[in-house]
């Protein structure tokens, strides 16, 4: 059975998405918080206030941006200080914002400031942290894994960075085999990820356009030895996805593609118990959203963007009252009419 990871994405997977989502669907292994950033000098208090949103057993693993390795390490520290024992490096953001200051997808034609970021995980891997040492924290080895893209501009830049990061101390490697400079359009590589398959030594994860659980099943049959996929959008548009192939892997051992059809049957949630949880998992970030935030502007903000992708699976005269509400009022009528 592969891991499944949940993908950040800004603006979406918010602190009180991944705890609701992880509460009420589940099926994931790890939830990854959209990455800490350098703002004015030192990490962006927004990001380090969205962390550390989970209660129970679900793991949260924070992820970091950085164009340096004393950005990587600012970074790093604070994460660790709050006790954090697990983060991820991005490598992989296509964003120009993050690009044009050499970041994200941007740093991988970069091999010498990459080369200085991998020697710095080797540090963080092998000894324990100071700082979580002088706050009396349980101290561990850091783990530190790595999401990237092919390139930005070339699929060379991922295979001349592959040899360093063959040697450096990582989990796992999470590669979107997308170039950064299609963003999330156009088709998506599988020969590139194929040989980097063949050549990464460490734990490999595929991420991108997964929507479906066949998807799923099929990543499993073409490349055995792979150890998870990391799915981003098509959580949002099936927030059970996860949960489902859990199931059903669980209740049978799949051998070929054309098997999911009859597990599926079996093992497939209601699509009444999916509403329901939906609904559930929408109130407990809305509710979340009006402690949090004030005034009708605010709130909607950050309660309109959960239907986004949902938005097949919703009648198109309720997406727009939701997406044109302009007060609070107006946007609870018509989430009343959405469940009937």
């Amino acid at each position: 059975m592969l891991k499944v990871l949940f993908a950040p994405l800004q603006g979406y997977t918010t602190g009180i998405y991944r705890k609701a989502h992880a509460e009420i669907f589940g099926g994931v292994d790890a939830y990854y918080a959209p990455f800490l950033r350098i703002e004015n000098g030192k990490p962006r208090e927004k990001d380090l206030r969205d962390l550390n949103s989970f209660d129970g057993n679900a793991r949260e693993i924070p992820q970091i941006i950085a164009n340096s390795v004393s950005e990587f390490k600012i970074l790093a520290d604070v994460l660790i200080a709050k006790g954090y024992t697990e983060i991820d490096f991005n490598m992989g953001c296509p964003f120009p914002m993050q690009v044009n200051r050499h970041r994200g997808a941007g740093i991988l034609s970069d091999v010498q400031a990459v080369q200085q970021i991998m020697d710095e995980i080797a540090k963080l891997s092998s000894t324990t942290n100071e700082t979580a040492q002088a706050n009396a924290k349980k101290t561990a080895p850091i783990k530190i894994s790595v999401k990237m893209r092919l390139g930005q501009e070339s699929p060379s830049e991922a295979f001349a960075l592959l040899p360093i990061l063959n040697e450096a101390p990582l989990t796992q490697i999470t590669l979107h085999p997308r170039l950064g400079k299609q963003q999330y359009k156009g088709a998506i590589d599988f020969k590139s990820f194929e040989k980097f398959y063949e050549e990464c030594r460490h734990p490999l994860v595929y991420n991108g356009d997964i929507t479906t659980i066949s998807q799923i099943y099929e990543m499993e049959r073409r490349y055995p030895k792979l150890a998870g996929v990391m799915i981003g959008r098509g959580l949002l548009a099936r927030p059970s996805l996860a949960a489902e192939y859990k199931v059903q892997r669980e209740n049978a051992d799949v051998q070929d593609v054309q098997d999911v059809q009859d597990v599926r049957k079996n093992c497939a949630i209601s699509e009444t118990d999916f509403t329901n949880k939906l609904f559930q998992m929408h109130q407990a970030i809305f509710d979340n959203a009006c402690k949090t935030y004030q005034g009708d502007s605010q709130i909607l903000s950050h309660v309109q963007s959960f239907w986004e992708y949902l938005e097949p699976s919703i009648s198109k005269k309720i997406f727009k009252k939701i997406k044109k509400a302009g007060k609070l009022s107006e946007y609870q009528q018509a989430i009343i009419e959405m469940r009937g």
